[in-house]
C-alpha cells in the first residue's frame, strides 16, 4: 500500500513536471534532503511521510485526493492524525500546526474564504485568551488521558513550543479575507457548562474561574464589535449568522484560487479534512443552506443581534 501511494504521489509530480529531473528537483527543494534521500523516495526504497505529503501537495497544488485517488476506490480520502500514541503535548501541537497552516494558506489572496456552522464556540476563537486555551486544553487531556493521570489545571505547564504555536496560531483567523460564521444561538453554554463541571470536581480553582469569566466577557465584546462593523480591526470582512434551528455538527469549509478543503470537527479540538471536489462543493452547499434558517446580525440585525449578545452574557453571568 505505502509502494502504491509512493507510486502515485510521484506520478502526479510527474504531471506538473517536464521530466524526471523537475521531480528530483522538487523533492530536494522541498523536503530539504540530499539527491540521494530524494532518489530513494523516486525508487520506492523509502516511504514519504504524511508530513512530506502534504509539504509537496502544497508545492504542486496538488490535492491529497488527486495524489492518492486511484488508490481509493468509490469514496473520497479524509485525512487525520492518527498518531495517539504520542506524546499528548506533541499531538496537541500537530492539531494547532494544522489550523496554522490551513489559514496561513488561505490568507494569502483576496479570493482567500472560510466558513464555520458551529453549536461549540470554535477553538480558534479561544487562543487569544490564555486561561480559555488552557482550559481547553486541560478538560481535553482530562477526557483522552483519564481522570487518575490529570492534575489540576494550575499544575499543568505548557512545553515552549506549544506555547509559541499558541501565539502564532491566536490570530491566523482573522487574517482571511472573508469569513462566514453560522453559530448556535446558545454558541457560549458547551464552554460555561464545561467550566462549571470542572469547577465542581476541583481541577480549576474559582481564580481561573474569574479569570475565564473576564475572558469571555472580553470574547463577547469582540463579538460585537465584529458584528457591528461587518469585519474584524484588520479591515477583513465578517458575516455572521445567528441559527434558528439546533446545529449538530461543526464543520468548516475553506477555499481559494483552485483549492478547497472540507473540514469535520471532532474529538474536541481535532478534526478530519478532505480536499475532494465533490465533498468541498457539498458541504459549502450545506452551510449556505443553513442560512436559510438563520439570521444576518453583522451590519444588520440589530434588534437580533442585541438579543443574541444579552442571552450570552446572561449566559457568562452565570459562572
Amino acid at each position: 500500500m505505502k509502494a502504491d501511494l509512493n507510486s502515485e504521489l510521484i506520478e502526479a509530480v510527474k504531471e506538473k513536471m517536464l521530466d524526471d529531473r523537475s521531480v528530483l528537483h522538487i523533492l530536494m527543494e522541498t523536503l530539504s534532503i540530499g539527491k540521494e534521500a530524494a532518489y530513494r523516495r523516486i525508487r520506492g526504497d523509502v516511504p514519504f511521510t504524511f508530513y512530506e505529503v502534504v509539504l509537496i501537495a502544497k508545492a504542486m497544488g496538488l490535492s491529497l485526493d488527486e495524489i492518492a485517488g486511484n488508490s481509493v476506490s468509490h469514496g473520497a480520502m479524509f485525512s487525520y492524525n492518527l498518531q495517539k500514541e504520542e506524546a499528548p503535548f506533541d499531538y496537541i501541537y500537530g492539531i494547532l500546526r494544522g489550523y496554522y497552516n490551513l489559514y496561513l494558506y488561505v490568507r494569502d489572496t483576496p479570493s482567500g474564504r472560510v466558513s464555520n456552522a458551529s453549536g461549540n464556540l470554535p477553538f480558534v476563537y479561544y487562543l487569544q485568551y490564555k486561561t480559555l486555551t488552557k482550559f481547553r486544553l486541560c478538560s481535553w487531556l482530562h477526557q483522552t488521558h483519564g481522570t487518575k493521570s490529570m492534575p489540576k489545571m494550575s499544575a499543568v505547564t505548557f512545553p515552549d513550543n506549544l506555547t509559541e504555536i499558541l501565539r502564532q496560531a491566536s490570530h491566523m483567523h482573522r487574517e482571511v479575507a472573508h469569513t462566514t460564521l453560522l453559530w448556535d444561538k446558545n454558541i457560549f453554554s458547551t464552554i460555561i457548562e464545561d467550566i462549571r463541571f470542572f469547577s465542581e470536581m476541583g481541577l480549576v480553582s474559582d481564580e481561573e474561574v474569574r479569570l475565564m469569566k473576564e475572558e469571555l466577557n472580553s470574547l463577547i465584546d469582540e463579538i460585537e464589535e465584529i458584528a457591528y462593523n461587518g469585519k474584524y480591526a484588520n479591515g477583513n470582512a465578517v458575516d455572521i449568522y445567528i441559527s434558528s434551528i439546533n446545529l449538530e455538527a461543526s464543520y468548516t469549509h475553506a477555499s481559494k484560487e483552485n483549492f478547497q478543503l472540507s473540514a469535520f470537527h471532532m474529538f474536541g479540538i481535532d478534526f478530519i479534512h478532505s480536499e475532494n471536489p465533490e465533498i468541498c462543493e457539498e458541504q459549502k452547499k450545506w452551510i449556505d443552506s443553513l442560512k436559510r434558517y438563520a439570521t444576518l446580525i453583522s451590519q444588520c440585525g440589530e434588534k437580533e443581534r442585541l438579543a443574541f449578545l444579552k442571552k450570552q452574557r446572561a449566559s457568562i453571568d452565570s459562572l
